[in-house]
């Protein structure tokens, strides 16, 4: 399988996207906007000074959390659509997480490997 060169570009680009108040980690201060009552396709935390939306995740996980529990059908709408129309793709190119676990695995240690060594 050929890797994609170019895709660090793309995640970076949607990090930023995700992220754009990065004056706010200076501020001390999360911003509170309307856009935090979208979610945007990926892992991207609520309360990251940063975020301009809201994770799917942690606003489900808020909702259910919630003493007057409803099912969010907002939330599990926007998770379906997104996962029908890019499937993996969410995963690969926009989630912040996923571009933050590449950056990981290129610092120069010992990786382990999940798959069973015994024959």
């Amino acid at each position: 399988m050929a890797r994609n060169q170019n895709r660090w570009k793309i995640q970076l680009g949607a990090a930023i996207a995700s992220n754009p108040f990065l004056c706010n980690f200076f501020q001390g201060k999360i911003y509170r906007g309307k856009l935090k009552g979208l979610c945007v396709p990926g892992l991207n935390c609520y309360s990251c000074p940063a975020a301009a939306a809201s994770c799917p995740i942690g606003s489900l996980q808020a909702v259910i959390g919630s003493s007057k529990f409803h099912f969010a059908y907002y939330v599990t709408g926007i998770l379906i659509l997104i996962g029908v129309l890019l499937g993996r793709v969410v995963c690969g190119f926009l989630c912040p997480f996923g571009w933050f676990q590449e950056l990981l695995h290129k610092i120069p240690t010992r990786k382990f490997s999940t798959k069973n060594s015994i024959s």
